[in-house]
């Protein structure tokens, strides 16, 4: 009976004193969806990238427009075309798929790859400021949104943005 007793001390032991570090501990969450969005670093990201890529994007769809336009001429009068005409006509046309397809790709790879860069540097940057926010109100466990409930008290979200603005404008 005595060690049931001793068990019993040290359970109750444990679990008020798992209480008083808990009560102790700082949490915080934060919503990651919501800073990558809103960061200033993601708005002049996002930016950079249209204005990186709209040329070639443009150029690729003047480029489907005319195949557009050669393959609704062939439709319309290949019945008054010689077979030389047609040929020819297939042919332009067919060639023209060909390399739209590989600038498409071209295209796509590149964007990809460009797109991959920035959101790396952007997650480093929401990460960087994460951290500061947390050290500096002496944090000692931020969570992501993924938890099962928050109270808004513990929501840092809105703080590290603005330590986020901070950081851009002394980049800038």
């Amino acid at each position: 009976m005595s060690r049931f007793i001793q068990f019993t001390a040290l359970i109750l032991l444990m679990l008020f004193l798992s209480g008083q570090v808990a009560a102790q501990s700082n949490i915080g969450v934060v919503n990651i969806n919501k800073l990558m969005e809103n960061a200033p670093q993601a708005k002049a990201a996002s930016e950079s990238m249209k204005s990186r890529f709209s040329s070639r994007e443009n150029e690729l769809l003047a480029e489907r427009n005319e195949i557009r336009k050669l393959e609704e001429k062939y439709t319309k009068d290949a019945d008054v075309m010689s077979k030389t005409e047609k040929a020819s006509l297939e042919r332009k046309i067919r060639e023209r798929l060909r390399k739209f397809k590989r600038d498409s790709d071209a295209f796509a790879e590149d964007f990809s790859i460009a797109r991959n860069e920035v959101l790396n540097t952007i997650q480093n940057d929401v990460y960087k400021a994460i951290v500061d926010v947390a050290e500096k109100e002496k944090f000692d466990l931020v969570v992501s949104e993924s938890v099962l409930y928050a109270s808004k008290r513990v929501d840092i979200t809105d703080k590290v943005l603005a330590r986020l603005k901070e950081l851009h404008k002394a980049a800038k």
